[in-house]
């Protein structure tokens, strides 16, 4: 997989991502500046899934750290009344560099620039909360991390390149192509399994498994006794099965799997159903600064 990606995920503790390639932050878990160091002022974005502790830990020293090399955004789904909470109190909290965030709620569908020239975000809805209310604010969110290129128009594609450069000097480069969004990674964040149809046309599927089996759902881990959902490892590769998505990377594994109890299951599961994909899993307790110089646990 052509893309560097540096996360942490440990259910109920730290969970965080950096795509460096969109100089992208997904989430603030424990950690992540004393793991990224520097690396943090390189932070163009910092997208927010979701409100909860293992998700948000770290967000006051990313702020912080990241606001002395200036203004970035900081997006957030905006349901919620915590959001607005720690604003404040980062911005009372050494606002000589806290104030260079700039916060911005986010509805599902927005579309969010990064620093890099083609290189986008955009917004969907999630469901991790019990009682969402489709009819009011998100309070979850996904991503995808789109890439915009210039390509030729179908019109033109049939020609050979001696007769585009001739038409290109007459009318322009900008005359004979046009810009094509391809959906590179898509980050479910905490909650339900996605839908395949939000899914389908990525190039790689970043979703959560919090628990392996469907025997082990435990409701109070999940946090359902206060209105949280997660998904299984079957739900996850059986999205990616139905969506047709060619590379898949777990995360948000629960911490009470051994390493070994995760690559067994994996593999077994994407046996199971004759997944044609391949699969990473990123282990909880575990930091990795490039996850796809591991090899995959299923596909080769």
């Amino acid at each position: 997989m052509q893309l560097q990606l540096a996360m942490h995920s440990s259910p109920r503790f730290s969970t965080w991502l950096w795509f460096n390639d969109w100089k992208l932050l997904i989430d603030a878990g424990d950690g992540v500046t004393q793991q990224l160091g520097y690396k943090i002022r390189k932070i163009d974005t910092f997208l927010m899934t979701h409100a909860h502790r293992d998700h948000v830990g770290g967000l006051i020293q990313v702020v912080n750290q990241r606001g002395e090399a200036g203004s970035f955004l900081l997006g957030h789904p905006v349901g919620g009344r915590a959001w607005g909470q720690m604003e404040h109190f980062t911005r009372s909290f050494n606002p000589g560099s806290s104030n260079a965030a700039m916060w911005k709620a986010l509805e599902e569908g927005d579309w969010i620039e990064s620093g890099v020239e083609g290189r986008l975000m955009r917004s969907f809805r999630t469901r991790h909360y019990a009682d969402d209310d489709l009819r009011a604010a998100p309070r979850s969110l996904g991503f995808h991390l789109i890439w915009r290129k210039m390509k030729v128009k179908p019109e033109y594609q049939s020609l050979t390149q001696a007769e585009l450069d001739k038409i290109r000097l007459e009318i322009g480069r900008e005359g004979i192509t046009a810009p094509v969004d391809e959906k590179w990674v898509t980050v479910s964040g905490d909650g339900e399994p996605l839908s395949a149809g939000e899914v389908a046309g990525t190039q790689l599927l970043v979703h959560e498994a919090t628990f392996l089996s469907p025997d082990d759902y435990d409701a109070e881990e999940a946090g359902e006794d206060v209105g949280h959902v997660h998904s299984t490892l079957w739900q996850a590769l059986s999205l990616a099965r139905e969506a047709g998505v060619p590379n898949v990377l777990l995360y948000h594994i629960s911490t009470r799997y051994s390493d070994a109890e995760i690559r067994d299951a994996v593999r077994a599961v994407a046996g199971e159903i004759k997944l044609e994909a391949k699969v990473w899993a990123a282990l909880p307790r575990r930091v990795y600064f490039d996850v796809f110089r591991e090899k995959p646990l299923f596909g080769s």
